[in-house]
């Protein structure tokens, strides 16, 4: 589990501190031993931040976290993320993401500014001087790079990372958050990375989403990325192609789109803890309740779209995977 300066635990419970709230109990609540503060080059597990931030989210009733003017209710990334992720490039999804922010909310106002070879994300806060830890501000930063690196299955290197106030105490763990040029006192907080990743098609699902909302913001926190793995690049096949029902290649096609033997892909997908078969079978457990509880669509639809020879085949899988049927696993839901 990756682990954080004591630093950052120091500034979300002074982000409390200022809304009134007492810290004694945050700190019990998430195994913080209060002496630890004050102790110099301490590090606290990445669970423990995690928990923190989940607990100021819900004292606070704010995602912002009592960093901006006005509060952030509790779901609003969410529903931002839920909306993105229907849309086909990474650029679409951050531009759509950026717009809905910049819609919802005068606090933080966004910006993507694309030139030949080079993307920026800048950013806004219209009372930067309400984070004078400048937590939130670091911490929206590292949301918009582990977001965007998590749809699209790689962790996204940086080029360089902008920020409007001079070097800070803890800049060394920046260097951990991120790995890149930085740049202090400038006019524009905002982070910069190469515009071929802008192109990329996500490879995750609405399910995958609500799995990774549950753990918010741990993956933001501690998110690896796959790089170029095989799972990935298979996933991001799948899910994105042009026809309405899904089509899942032999896996001889497969093998020679990537230009590797079939022995070399099935010890690839091995090494990655994972299948074809595997790989298959969540995308479609994945699709089906989205597309039974989000679209509404009848058993027979679900069946044709995710390539089952007839409804009955899609049912007994269904049943494999959640241990209800269709109908029930709708009606349990209600």
């Amino acid at each position: 589990m990756a682990t954080v300066d004591i630093h950052y635990i120091q500034a979300a419970l002074r982000c409390a501190e200022r809304k009134g709230y007492a810290t004694e109990r945050l700190l019990a609540d998430i195994g913080i031993d209060s002496t630890l503060l004050n102790q110099p080059n301490t590090r606290s597990h990445g669970d423990q931040m995690t928990r923190l931030v989940q607990r100021i989210w819900s004292t606070l009733n704010d995602e912002f976290m009592g960093c901006t003017e006005h509060p952030c209710k509790q779901g609003v990334f969410a529903l931002m993320s839920r909306h993105a992720l229907y849309y086909k490039s990474l650029e679409a999804v951050l531009s759509q993401g950026i717009l809905f922010y910049n819609l919802f909310t005068n606090d933080i106002q966004m910006k993507l500014v694309r030139g030949n070879n080079l993307v920026e994300i800048e950013i806004y806060f219209s009372r930067p001087e309400l984070d004078p830890d400048h937590f939130y501000q670091e911490f929206w930063l590292v949301i918009w790079h582990r977001f965007a690196s998590w749809v699209i299955g790689k962790m996204i290197p940086l080029k360089r990372v902008c920020f409007t106030y001079g070097k800070p105490l803890h800049a060394n763990e920046l260097k951990y958050l991120f790995p890149c040029q930085h740049h202090f006192n400038r006019s524009v907080l905002k982070l910069c990375f190469s515009a071929e990743y802008l192109e990329y098609s996500p490879i995750r699902t609405q399910r995958d989403l609500s799995r990774f909302l549950k753990h918010s913001p741990a993956d933001l926190i501690t998110i690896p990325g796959e790089e170029n793995s095989y799972r990935a690049r298979i996933r991001s096949l799948l899910l994105n192609q042009e026809t309405k029902a899904l089509q899942c290649p032999p896996f001889t096609l497969l093998a020679e789109g990537f230009n590797v033997s079939t022995q070399t892909l099935r010890r690839k997908l091995k090494s990655e803890g994972c299948s074809y078969p595997q790989i298959k079978n969540e995308i479609r457990q994945d699709l089906a309740i989205e597309k039974l509880l989000s679209q509404k669509l009848s058993v027979s639809e679900i069946a044709h779209q995710l390539g089952f020879s007839e409804p009955r085949s899609f049912t007994r899988a269904f049943k494999d995977w959640t241990g209800l049927t269709p109908t029930d696993y709708l009606q349990s839901k209600h």
